[in-house]
């Protein structure tokens, strides 16, 4: 089986599961869907995540808890400027979460323009 037919029979297994998430519908991208966060939590206890002193993340909305992980457990983390628009088309993520804030902010998104730094 092609990559691009493996892609295609995910997107529309996750599509008739009813466990995808907007944006709709999921082919065509990294998709959301129903679980990351426990793929997450999944992803953070393996020895390759712990040990890692440095991630690259995409800044799609299903991999926002593994960027909030990553930040959390002090990795640096670099991502993706969406679309790859930008000259310096990676950031490196702030370490920790920001004071006051449930989350950290800068591990969404939008955040990650707004506080992220171009490497060095």
């Amino acid at each position: 089986m092609s990559k691009q037919a493996l892609r295609e029979r995910v997107w529309d297994d996750l599509e008739a599961s009813g466990v995808a998430r907007f944006p709709f519908p999921p082919h065509g991208r990294i998709p959301n869907f129903a679980g990351a966060a426990e793929a997450a939590d999944r992803l953070a206890e393996r020895p390759e995540f712990v040990d890692a002193q440095t991630i690259k993340c995409n800044p799609d909305a299903p991999q926002r808890p593994v960027r909030r992980r990553a930040l959390e457990a002090g990795t640096t983390l670099f991502v993706a400027v969406p679309r790859l628009s930008e000259p310096e088309c990676f950031l490196e993520l702030i370490q920790g979460p920001l004071p006051g804030l449930p989350e950290p902010l800068h591990s969404l998104q939008a955040g990650s323009v707004q506080f992220g730094s171009s490497p060095q």
